[in-house]
């Protein structure tokens, strides 16, 4: 085995700290930083293979998977991803490729079967006891499609690789009703074949207003299109990169800087011995090109990919599901975490996992496989993320020894602070506030660790968050203050309140007072480490 370690590394953007050492070569281990909540078989689906996913959030925050199958598209409740429940389901013609995806509480379903159209299925009703959903129509044309492309933001649905219709490119309007697409534009938009798209609406920057398509335009390589005008679809750029295969399926940076793609049939008939992710670099459409290329040391296809928070998803078909941290180097991100699906080996073989939803709020992953069914991961060991404290406001108390630099790291090395005189006998005589920033404002876990020590007995500390949706502190804890080096933890329910939408700083406050006998006149606090522990 072959081992990369990762000491201390600092993000460009905060006083991140990542602490990693992880395995990178071939491993019998079948789940690294990740574990399986529940699988369910194609037995248990009733189905003979599986395909892609898809996941819905209601209103109330209730959380689902869409997994599409051979047979049937089948809807999984997963709030609760110990204790899921699978409510319904919606027959299709039988099909080894289909494909789903969601716009408000709207699904829309295809398949390569003729004959199947794209299915449209109302979820506003999914949270009641009865009738969740509901299979409101068919479209006949396209009759068959290998996969779609929404854009959420313009509310377009596009149909890739279409069969029996118009054309291979269709775009519908779903933005006017979405519960009734009205093809739109050119009966195909695109003259060539795209096997699968990420379509976005530039909201900032240059390209503002502009809706593209990043297409995977087959043995070509990535093909970028202009889709704004859908009487008037051009192509800005082609990029083909060495030893083109099939390019299969990409996802963009949520910055619009990167796109990460996969190529089905590098491995198979080009000579790449290992698992091969491109990307490339897209700030400027126009010249878009190839920057670098990655992989997990395996010789297994890789499939689909989804990019989110700065972590990269990526199903390797027989290798299963691959984490990757791009928060650390876009171009060439480490491996932090995986579930292999398909235990049994690493072969360059159409098996094993097939696509990931990793959207959920709650971070929960939804993996969809050819031979195993459905997988609900938790994944929240290869994501968690420790933030720094980037500064600090003593309140009460008075500085004796150390700073920010002991603060960052447990080593035994302390940031003390002894007592301060108060006037208010409900004042704490130490009172301290300590600020850091997350990469990220919406997370799915926050957590603020606390270690430290007291020179006394009869201490009591409080620990508490600031919530900033109510400008408060709130998630109180209270616990006697420890005489040898302790930590606590201090889990933020809901967690996206606790990081400030706009500048995404998180802050916590600390307070010790006496509540009992000192054995010391001069009390105070020995601090090792304060850091918030973030999960995407």
């Amino acid at each position: 085995m072959v081992t990369r370690t990762f000491w201390i590394m600092k993000s460009k953007l905060s006083s991140l700290v990542f602490y990693l050492a992880l395995a990178s070569g071939a491993s019998a281990q079948q789940a690294f930083n990740t574990s399986l909540y529940r699988q369910y078989t194609l037995s248990q689906l009733g189905a003979s293979a599986g395909n892609d996913c898809w996941g819905y959030v209601s209103p109330s925050g209730r959380e689902y998977a869409i997994v599409s199958l051979s047979n049937k598209i089948v809807f999984i409740e997963v709030t609760n991803p110990t204790n899921t429940v699978k409510f319904a389901e919606f027959p299709h013609t039988s099909s080894s490729w289909g494909d789903v995806k969601v716009y408000g509480s709207t699904a829309y379903a295809v398949t390569e079967a003729s004959g199947t159209g794209i299915q449209v299925v109302d979820m506003s009703n999914i949270d009641a006891a009865t009738n969740r959903v509901t299979l409101v129509r068919t479209l006949a044309s396209p009759g068959r499609t290998h996969n779609l492309s929404l854009d959420p933001v313009s509310g377009y649905l596009y149909t890739c690789g279409s069969r029996d219709g118009t054309g291979t490119t269709m775009c519908f309007d779903i933005h006017t009703n979405p519960l009734n697409p009205v093809r739109v534009g050119l009966n195909s938009l695109t003259p060539t074949y795209q096997h699968d798209a990420n379509t976005v609406t530039y909201t900032s920057g240059p390209n503002a207003g502009r809706q593209i398509m990043f297409g995977s335009g087959e043995n070509r390589g990535v093909e970028i299109w202009d889709v704004t005008d859908k009487n008037n679809v051009f192509l800005v750029r082609r990029i083909s990169y060495p030893f083109v295969g099939y390019c299969h399926q990409g996802w963009l940076s949520e910055d619009r800087k990167y796109y990460y793609v996969d190529d089905e049939l590098d491995e198979a008939q080009q000579g790449i011995s290992t698992t091969r992710t491109l990307v490339f670099d897209v700030s400027v459409l126009e010249s878009a090109d190839l920057v670098g290329t990655y992989t997990t040391g395996k010789p297994s296809i890789d499939h689909n990919l989804y990019w989110r928070n700065g972590f990269i998803f990526q199903s390797d078909y027989s290798s299963g599901l691959r984490i990757f941290n791009a928060n650390i180097d876009p171009v060439n991100p480490p491996q932090v975490g995986w579930y292999d699906t398909f235990p049994a080996d690493d072969r360059v073989d159409f098996v094993g996992a097939w696509s990931s939803y990793v959207f959920l709020p709650s971070g929960t992953v939804i993996t969809s496989d050819i031979n195993g069914g459905a997988f609900i991961l938790d994944v929240s060991e290869a994501t968690k993320t420790p933030f720094s404290v980037n500064t600090f406001n003593v309140e009460r108390g008075r500085i004796v020894s150390g700073g920010l630099p002991e603060l960052g790291t447990q080593d035994s090395q302390y940031f003390v602070v002894n007592k301060w005189i108060t006037v208010n006998a409900n004042e704490a005589p130490i009172r301290l506030v300590f600020e850091g920033t997350s990469l990220w404002k919406d997370i799915s876990r926050l957590k603020f660790e606390f270690r430290h020590k007291v020179n006394s007995g009869g201490l009591e500390q409080t620990i508490e968050l600031w919530d900033w949706t109510t400008s408060a502190w709130v998630q109180q804890t209270v616990a006697s203050a420890p005489t040898t080096d302790t930590t606590f933890t201090l889990v933020g329910t809901s967690p996206d309140r606790f990081v400030d939408q706009t500048t995404k700083q998180m802050r916590a406050r600390v307070q010790i007072r006496a509540t009992g006998i000192t054995s010391v006149a001069d009390w105070g606090t020995s601090i090792d480490l304060a850091r918030w522990v973030v999960n995407p």
